[in-house]
């Protein structure tokens, strides 16, 4: 694991109060994460700076694990909405990380 990731992920577990039991699911959902920057640049290799990205987005999906599914939810006149996918503020970001993929013009 590298330094970066390793810190990173540290850095997740202390944000989300992380228990014992839920390490387990903290990493897997941050290594999903680094598969969706990853995906999101089309790239093989994180650089450094994404694995803060890849943080904010377990984090998020760490926030939503009991309204997966949902896009928006009205409870008590209050209503909530989900933003689907990476979060725009996020995706802004990682696009100075994206790769351009060669298209035929044919």
């Amino acid at each position: 694991m590298s330094d970066e990731k390793s810190k990173q992920l540290t850095a997740l577990k202390r944000l989300t109060s992380e228990e014992d039991n839920d390490a387990a699911l903290i990493a897997d959902l941050y290594d999903d994460a680094i598969t969706e920057v990853l995906d999101y640049t089309n790239r093989d290799k994180m650089q450094d700076g994404m694995y803060v990205y890849a943080k904010k987005i377990a984090k998020i999906a760490f926030n939503q694990l009991d309204v997966e599914g949902e896009t928006a939810r009205t409870e008590g006149g209050v209503v909530q909405n989900f933003e689907l996918g990476i979060p725009t503020s996020i995706r802004s970001k990682l696009n100075r990380y994206r790769i351009a993929k060669v298209r035929s013009l044919y």
